[in-house]
C-alpha cells in the first residue's frame, strides 16, 4: 500500500521527519523496495499479477477456476477513450509509448 501511495513503509507506519531522522528514503527503506522489486520480477506475472508458478500452470489454473467473467475497469475505459480521441487527432508519434493521465474534477 505504501508503494502505491508513493511513500516509504516507515512513513506509512506513521514516521515524520525529525532532526534525528530527517531522511524518509534511507538505505533500509531503499533496500526493502529493491528486494520487493526483485521478488516481484521473479515471481509475479506482469499480465495477471499472480504468482507465475500458478498462473503459468494450465492444469493448476483449470483446477481452481472454471472460467472467467468479463468486467469493465472504468478507469481503463476512460483512458482508452482518451487514447482513441488522441489517435484520431493524427498526432500520434509512438502509439505504444503514449500514456494518459486522469484529470481530477
Amino acid at each position: 500500500m505504501a508503494r502505491s501511495l508513493g511513500i516509504s513503509y516507515k512513513r506509512w507506519l506513521g514516521w515524520q521527519p525529525t532532526p534525528d531522522d530527517p531522511v524518509e528514503w534511507d538505505e533500509y527503506e531503499r533496500d526493502w523496495m529493491m528486494a520487493l522489486d526483485t521478488y516481484e520480477r521473479a515471481h509475479k506475472c506482469p499480465v495477471c499479477g499472480m504468482d507465475i508458478s500458478f498462473c503459468h500452470d494450465q492444469v493448476a489454473v483449470a483446477t481452481v477456476f472454471k472460467d472467467a467473467a468479463v468486467d469493465t475497469c472504468y478507469v481503463g475505459r476512460m483512458r482508452e477513450l482518451a487514447m482513441d480521441k488522441f489517435a484520431q487527432s493524427g498526432t500520434v508519434e509512438a502509439p505504444n509509448s503514449q500514456t494518459t493521465r486522469l484529470n481530477p474534477r
